[in-house]
């Protein structure tokens, strides 16, 4: 038999999300990706402890969306690219290094680390268009697999960064 674990993703929203709401695994809010989807043997709350200790004098970064474009192997997934500021490229890394030394398993580790392209996937409901500003002050964890259910997303938590 298969052992299953279970799969995260951590994003930072950029529409007021209440923790704790489910969506339609096509339909989540407007967010920044900061890792992509992931699987780890810890418990969530071990997951909160890691992050929200790496996070804890995390100030916001601000970049600009740069191109839209698709990518997939059938370009199936129309996003906006952001910046590859310093700034982000550091909180992208900082992130991945608690995860990778954790033993976190990514299902595309090829577009993580020095190879993560900062961007936002353009929803039904909402996009960033080129130029906009944007502000990632928060980490927000993305259950994968809540219930089960492969097709469904759940926010589990978000750790805000410092505002000074």
């Amino acid at each position: 038999m298969q052992k299953f674990t279970q799969k995260w993703a951590l994003i930072s929203l950029l529409e007021p999300v209440a923790g704790g709401i489910e969506f339609f695994w096509k339909d989540p809010p407007l967010h920044v990706t900061l890792a992509g989807v992931f699987a780890a043997d810890w418990e969530r709350t071990k997951l909160f402890e890691k992050l929200s200790a790496l996070l804890v004098n995390q100030q916001p970064v601000r970049v600009e969306a740069e191109y839209e474009t698709y990518w997939g192997a059938h370009k199936e997934y129309h996003v906006m690219t952001l910046q590859k500021t310093p700034e982000m490229m550091t909180l992208h890394n900082d992130i991945h290094d608690v995860l990778k030394n954790s033993r976190a398993v990514f299902n595309e580790p090829h577009f993580e680390g020095d190879e993560f392209i900062p961007h936002s996937t353009i929803q039904r409901h909402a996009r960033l268009h080129k130029g906009d500003a944007v502000k990632i002050d928060g980490l927000t964890v993305v259950d994968m697999f809540p219930h089960g259910d492969g097709y469904q997303r759940k926010i589990l938590r978000t750790i805000k960064f410092l505002e000074r």
